[in-house]
């Protein structure tokens, strides 16, 4: 993490300014700089930041180290890869020799496995691969790293990148070694470096990468041992202990470590051994990680403070171009990401933040200004279902980083009484529902903000839902009354008593109403009610009978859906029966309507009627049996998750786009969301994520677990790069997504 400056230490370095102390060392110390001549770039206040590597002030710098120093920069300006930290600028000749990398905001691998424990055998793999074509790069300009470690190893957003050239050199400088010292760092050092030979080869760099691919995957280093001598001794007699590693990846790690260099893979094969086919865009990090980089930037933005208004003053040195020379070629970095966690976390004095609304599911309102705490306005919001048509589809905005709450960091809350009944995100609070009565947690922290309790003892969920927030008003049922509740203190502003005390079920809202079906508490004698809660005037706009025991209410296209035993369908404005399909062919279990077209998880399949002329039923798909319900996005494509299995298909046509193993759907399907470019299946506590775009067999991006909830169902709602997952037994908690 990024230290404060020293009481009494420079400001000033060459042409830098200093902001904060990343590290130190016996004779060097390497400082977050900044030149006057950086480019400000709105938006983005970690442009032009540098990693800027010094020497302690009042060392006597003799010719030999200035040499060592020079050839330092050469080297680092030599090796132009994605995967190690481009030099900006240098000077060995001058009274404080100097020299500046790009800055990467986030751990060091050593720090995220103290910090976290081991990695993911296929976040090892990806690191593994990405570290090979880094070693690539650099011995193809003739440049040995020879101290490569989890320590000279920074994780950024985009990958991995290789640092410290300091004692790396030119293959033909091995001069600069004096006779019996050893270069490099106990337990990451090859055989070759142990017996002091003088002709390192590329094939050590990769035996010290093969002892980092252990560290990475078991949280210790093959060789690990407090005794100095036993450390070489191991390393010199091939004496590696691997029994941590998984099984999968232990055999090529085993050749990294051979004892014999021409018996270890060249660093272009171990890319190929770690991750065949194309490395994974954007990098596969995982939740622990992802956090830690969140933590770097977060700090490194306090530590920086303002960015500096633009100066006129010659240009810096210019950063080296950095060529694709290796056969997967450059990915593309993740810029906008980082920028969009940045100006999340520096801007703590958002209220709330605009995300897609239950029916608006396009962009249109993107640029929106945000309400902030106490407005009035209107706050669009999240719940699971998304939109009344209950298609899952929390859209692009869904999956903006800029839709994370100001501060948010992991939390888990309540437990028996809080969300057993559900949630939905306003802005930046989290409004549940449960036994506990309708409670507000900030969304950011999980801490309460407030709570009504529902003031009665009845058992079960009949009568308690979150039936819309609109206008600053949270819309909810409570036990024989539907309640309108200011979101910013939970005063209610507005009730609608239930006759007979009856309760208010399966509420959807669609275009300023509340349509719900009110029922005596033996679920019989219902009615299908719709109820304004926008505008001056909040009456009943309908009522009709409706004694279904078990149903689904959907809207769309000024149609209100009603799926039960048999479908029926209604003019959502005024109530009057329309032409419906009749129970004999109504098999219509978990029901999305996307527009006019309703989907039905049939025995076999799922099903797609037109709700405009409700004789017309075509199969969507067939033979995925104990299927969950579908999520469909904005433009057709239908996702379906059924045991073992996750499929996707374009709704117009049928056709299958991509397909893979679910590997959390063993008894059923999990339940399938879409946020922009990702589908995630959740499942008794575990998310995957699939790329929506995919074809053919589609592997999952990433997977992750929130938790064992293996008897209770899971509710997500995706914000942003984070989830928030309620589930039956009243538990709420929020982490990154996978």
């Amino acid at each position: 993490m990024i230290g404060p400056l020293p009481p009494g230490s420079r400001t000033r370095i060459g042409p830098y300014r200093l902001l904060g102390l990343l590290g130190t060392g016996g004779m060097g110390e390497v400082y977050l700089a900044r030149a006057d001549s950086a480019p400000v770039v709105p938006g983005d206040p970690l442009a032009g930041l540098v990693a800027l590597k010094t020497v302690l002030p009042g060392l006597d710098l003799d010719d030999g180290f200035r040499i060592r120093f020079r050839r330092e920069i050469a080297a680092a300006g030599a090796v132009r890869s994605p995967h190690t930290t481009a030099l900006v600028g240098g000077d060995a000749t001058g009274a404080t020799p100097w020299l500046a990398t790009e800055y990467v905001p986030g751990p060091s691998l050593a720090e995220a496995v103290s910090r976290s424990g081991p990695l993911p055998e296929a976040v090892v793999r990806a690191v593994g691969a990405r570290l090979a074509l880094a070693l690539a790069d650099m011995h193809a300009v003739r440049v040995l790293h020879r101290d490569l470690k989890p320590g000279n190893v920074l994780l950024g957003t985009d990958g991995p990148k290789v640092i410290d050239f300091g004692i790396s050199q030119a293959f033909e400088a091995t001069r600069l070694t004096r006779t019996g010292v050893v270069v490099g760092s106990p337990g990451y050092i090859s055989p070759e470096h142990v017996n002091g030979s003088r002709a390192l080869v590329p094939a050590s760099d990769v035996f010290c990468l093969g002892a980092v691919l252990a560290f990475a995957a078991c949280g210790r280093g093959p060789f690990d041992d407090p005794d100095m001598a036993a450390v070489v001794f191991r390393i010199a007699h091939a004496e590696a202990r691997l029994d941590g590693v998984p099984p999968g990846l232990r055999p090529v790690v085993e050749r990294c470590l051979a004892p014999r260099p021409e018996d270890r893979p060249a660093p272009y094969e171990l890319t190929r051994l770690l991750w065949p086919g194309d490395l994974p865009a954007p990098f596969p990090w995982h939740g622990a990680v992802r956090e830690q980089l969140a933590a770097h930037v977060e700090r490194t933005v306090l530590c920086i403070g303002p960015a500096p208004a633009p100066v006129r003053a010659p240009a810096s040195p210019p950063r080296p171009a950095v060529a694709a020379a290796t056969p997967h070629g450059r990915r593309r970095r993740r810029g906008a990401l980082i920028a969009a966690i940045v100006l999340t976390l520096a801007c703590g004095v958002l209220g709330a933040v605009l995300v897609p609304g239950m029916l608006d599911r396009d962009d249109r309102d993107a640029d929106a200004p945000s309400a902030g705490p106490g407005s009035s306005a209107d706050r669009p919001v999240l719940v699971p279902g998304a939109d009344a048509g209950r298609t899952d589809d929390f859209g692009a905005r869904g999956a903006d980083a800029a839709a994370r709450p100001a501060g948010w960091k992991p939390w888990t809350a309540g437990g028996g009484k809080t969300a057993d009944h559900g949630c939905a995100l306003a802005g930046a609070t989290l409004v549940c529902s449960g036994a506990g009565g309708v409670t507000a947690l900030d969304a950011a922290t999980g801490v309460e903000r407030w709570n009504v309790p529902e003031g009665n003892s009845s058992k079960g969920t009949d009568g308690r839902s979150i039936a819309a927030v609109a206008e600053g008003t949270v819309y909810a049922f409570l036990p024989g009354r539907l309640v309108g509740l200011r979101l910013t203190d939970g005063a209610e502003v507005w009730r609608r008593t239930l006759p007979g005390g009856r309760l208010g079920t399966g509420a959807v809202y669609a275009d300023g109403v509340v349509h719900y079906v009110s029922r005596t508490r033996d679920r019989s004698g219902g009615r299908l009610v719709a109820q304004q809660v926008t505008g001056k005037d909040r009456r009943e706009k309908w009522s009709v009978a409706y004694d279904e025991s078990s149903f689904t209410l959907l809207a769309a296209h000024g149609r209100l859906v009603a799926v039960g035993g048999d479908v029926q369908i209604f003019d959502a404005g005024s109530g009057k029966r329309l032409p419906g399909v009749a129970a004999r062919d109504a098999d219509c279990g978990h029901p999305v309507l996307e527009g006019r077209e309703l989907l039905c998880v049939t025995d076999d399949g799922i099903t797609v009627t037109d709700t405009s002329d409700p004789g017309s039923r075509r199969t969507l798909v067939e033979g995925m049996r104990r299927a969950s319900k579908p999520a469909v996005s904005e433009d057709g494509t239908v996702v379906v998750s059924a045991p073992g299995q996750v499929r996707a298909f374009r709704l117009g046509d049928g056709e299958e786009i991509w397909y893979g193993a679910d590997a959390y759907g063993e008894d059923d399907g999990g339940q399938v969301s879409i946020a922009g470019s990702q589908a995630f299946v959740a499942e008794h506590g575990g998310v995957t994520a699939y790329d929506l775009g995919g074809s053919g067999e589609s592997v999952p991006v990433d997977g992750k677990s929130f938790g064992t909830y293996t008897d209770s169902r899971s509710r997500l709602i995706a914000a942003g790069d984070v989830l928030y997952l309620s589930f039956d037994d009243g538990t709420v908690l929020s982490g990154f997504a996978p």
